[in-house]
């Protein structure tokens, strides 16, 4: 796990020389499958600034590896921002908000380069009646349809495609599905998403951004809902240079007290407890507000806490697939009494329980 977590102390921290020293001698030490890991994880571009200084250093496979990988990101981004140019004129045309969400939003405003941060899609949360408005302009400037489903409950339609550019547009209407955990309570609802949103610029484009306190309880609560849908995947390394960045950026200025107060779901409030109590175990990042977390929720108590920080140390940033009958240990996962409230929740609805 080395590899990562080094690389995760280096954008952490002031002093860059004896870090980025530690990160070229374990790129250079590593496992084939733990670089293989890393950089499928898109964590490529991001151990090439960490190395380019030294190099020559580095064995010829894996200079090369990462040299390919920072040239093809800055290819693919340069088609991304191309889209995402292009959705932010599309809401302005038909006179919709547009609020970036994920990767689009977060390369932009907190890493040194956007291509730093690996993405698949442009996620834009716009208002629901307006979807078909958006999504038929968007068709207009050479986007189609692609070949998912919507499904009964999405909180996003049918993905859009620029097939010559190669990049993906996901439409919002919601941060987060009716079925899931995370829907419940007022903090991820749209009229507090609304509230908790603050006009920005991209690309001189008027543009709406999640404050830093609901941006940082939106990227724990996704990652924690992505390791409990699909178990350990390498791209799920990226949520956690997404909160590294972001306080690195915002630590000193971000209103713990507010974000506490707004964590009125048991499972975002457990989902902010695993991942900054994580970080604050490996000396990423102290948050004044663990004790207080880990009493407003009843999801993760101590002994599944340390399990689960096991199971990233292993898994994760170890670079080791699950592969175990048992789903890997999540919040809520194996608490008893939230699997019964959220049958008896669910019993009667036709719902199928994502989280």
């Amino acid at each position: 796990m080395q590899l990562a977590l080094e690389l995760l102390r280096l954008v952490g921290g002031d002093s860059a020389t004896e870090q980025s020293a530690r990160v070229i001698t374990q790129v250079s030490e590593v496992s084939d499958r733990e670089f293989k890991w890393a950089v499928d994880g898109g964590l490529g571009p991001l151990l090439y600034l960490a190395t380019r200084s030294d190099i020559a250093r580095l064995p010829r496979s894996r200079r090369d590896t990462l040299v390919s990988a920072d040239l093809t990101a800055q290819v693919l981004h340069g088609a991304i921002l191309d889209s995402a140019v292009d959705v932010v004129d599309a809401c302005a045309a038909v006179r919709v908000r547009a609020t970036l969400l994920k990767g689009i939003s977060v390369s932009s405003q907190y890493y040194p380069a956007g291509h730093l941060r690996p993405m698949s899609d442009i996620d834009v949360l716009v208002p629901a009646d307006a979807y078909e408005s958006v999504e038929s302009e968007l068709m207009l400037r050479g986007f189609a349809r692609g070949s998912a489903n919507k499904g009964s409950f999405s909180h996003h339609g049918i993905p859009l495609v620029h097939r010559q550019r190669r990049a993906w547009v996901e439409l919002h209407t919601a941060l987060y599905p009716m079925d899931s955990g995370l829907a419940g309570g007022g903090i991820f609802g749209l009229s507090n998403v609304v509230a908790n949103s603050i006009p920005s610029t991209y690309f001189g484009r008027l543009v709406y951004r999640l404050t830093d306190e609901l941006q940082l309880a939106y990227i724990a609560s996704s990652w924690i809902r992505d390791l409990t849908l699909r178990k350990f995947h390498p791209s799920f390394l990226a949520p956690l240079f997404d909160l590294v960045y972001l306080l690195k950026a915002a630590g000193r200025t971000i209103d713990w007290d507010g974000l506490l107060e707004g964590l009125d779901n048991q499972l975002a409030a457990a989902s902010v407890l695993v991942a900054l109590s994580w970080l604050a175990r490996h000396g990423l990042y102290s948050p004044p507000i663990l004790r207080s977390l880990a009493d407003r929720q009843e999801l993760v108590g101590s002994l599944e806490l340390g399990l689960t920080h096991a199971a990233i140390d292993r898994h994760l940033m170890g670079a080791r697939r699950w592969r175990l009958p048992l789903p890997p240990p999540v919040p809520g996962r194996y608490n008893f009494r939230n699997q019964l409230n959220k049958r008896m929740r669910l019993k009667g609805t036709g719902w199928r329980p994502i989280m």
